[in-house]
């Protein structure tokens, strides 16, 4: 079968690609540097140059296509320039989805994200749940908004499915999106650790196995227009870290970092950054984000999908193992 993918180069896409292939499918890719180091690199794939926010480059890297993974996105929580945001995330996702349609590509999955349901209060969301508070970040608002066209796309007649994955972690590519191995990464290779005193905050953090899993199940039983949440086990950051240094049998010095001099740290980082024209590392914003639970619950997809959770101690060790083995690249 001919499947395209977009975002091929990313921590979920390549690895999706990685799956694809050994199913003996064969992958259009589209990229925007053929040259890139992050190609995945098994037989059966088709590179072709291109962007998603270029639609005249997506057709020829479409056509022929049964199916398509559309995992391409700006997932960053700042840039210099926010419009970026929607131009890949809304735009490049519109561009997609029309060219979908014309080639009358049967099924579409959409990888949005966790974030989309905002904070969680006494009980993990689910994907009917309301937003309590507006939207943190352009990048939280746009996969909103794409989730958006996917449904309208499906009035359409695409047949387009949404998945959410939460926080990632597992083996695979180092990327911005990859915080979790970071740090995993850090307790291995480092002496110190320096940590944010979040120790009750509640999140849901998944592994990379299930959410590629998640993608594959969604594309098979998938109800169009629906979302399915691709989670894995809510765990206050302290279990998290627990976890680690346990698995890990490291002993590091750990030091935590009170919110309210992080804050201050970001503020004038931020105001740094301004003045020689870089991004900043981190902003005030971005750390209020770390303070508020963000628990999913992943039972729709168990139950109409047939999804299934790795215990989070499991997915551990085999990240431990993988980053043993790749620590250059982290």
């Amino acid at each position: 079968m001919k499947i395209f993918v977009t975002g091929a180069t990313g921590y979920i896409g390549q690895q999706l690609v990685k799956v694809l292939v050994e199913q003996q499918n064969t992958i259009h890719i589209l990229v925007r540097d053929i040259h890139s180091p992050n190609i995945p690199q098994p037989a059966n794939i088709k590179i072709f140059k291109g962007d998603i926010t270029e639609p005249l480059t997506i057709e020829p890297a479409i056509a022929g296509c049964e199916r398509v993974f559309h995992a391409a996105g700006f997932a960053k929580l700042k840039a210099k320039d926010p419009s970026i945001f929607f131009k890949v995330n809304v735009e490049g996702t519109r561009n997609v989805l029309e060219a979908a349609l014309k080639h009358r590509v049967k099924r579409l999955v959409f990888t949005s994200s966790g974030s989309v349901f905002g904070p969680s209060l006494k009980t993990p969301l689910c994907e009917n749940d309301p937003r309590i508070i507006s939207f943190e970040s352009d990048y939280d608002l746009t996969k909103h908004l794409a989730e958006n066209l996917v449904k309208e796309y499906t009035h359409k007649g695409l047949y387009g499915v949404i998945v959410n994955p939460s926080r990632v972690y597992g083996p695979g590519l180092n990327s911005y999106s990859n915080a979790i191995n970071r740090f995993i990464a850090w307790v291995l290779f480092k002496k110190f650790v320096i940590v944010p005193a979040i120790g009750k905050v509640r999140s849901n953090y998944s592994f990379i196995d299930d959410v590629i899993k998640g993608h594959l199940l969604a594309m098979e039983k998938g109800l169009a227009g629906e979302r399915y949440i691709i989670g894995g086990e809510n765990l206050s950051f302290n279990e998290l870290v627990q976890t680690v240094f346990s698995e890990s049998g490291k002993k590091n010095n750990l030091v935590k970092i009170p919110i309210g001099i992080m804050r201050i740290a970001g503020g004038l980082k931020n105001i740094a950054s301004k003045l020689i024209g870089q991004e900043p590392d981190f902003t005030p914003r971005m750390i209020s984000r770390l303070i508020k639970d963000r628990t999913l619950s992943s039972n729709k997809a168990i139950r109409q999908l047939g999804y299934r959770v790795t215990p989070f101690k499991e997915g551990i060790q085999q990240t431990i193992q993988y980053l043993k083995q790749h620590s250059n690249a982290y």
